[in-house]
């Protein structure tokens, strides 16, 4: 009875660790490309003639982006 209840425990906590694995990993993947432009994509875009003003408005395109 003890050996049965203990393993009901054990089988839960694993449930809920894995449930909360993936509910990190579907954030994360979520998430996933939406950092803000780096210095080096700056200075492309600035090469393909673009001025400066334009990088807040792709950094608030990039965060509209649905990757699912």
């Amino acid at each position: 009875m003890i050996s049965s209840l203990l393993g009901a425990i054990i089988m839960s906590a694993a449930t809920v660790a894995m449930l909360v694995a993936i509910n990190i990993t579907n954030k994360a993947l979520k998430n996933a490309g939406r950092d803000p432009i780096s210095e080096q994509e700056k200075t492309m875009i600035r090469n393909a003639g673009y001025g400066s003003d334009k990088f807040d408005l792709i950094n608030q395109d990039i965060q509209l982006l649905d990757f699912e």
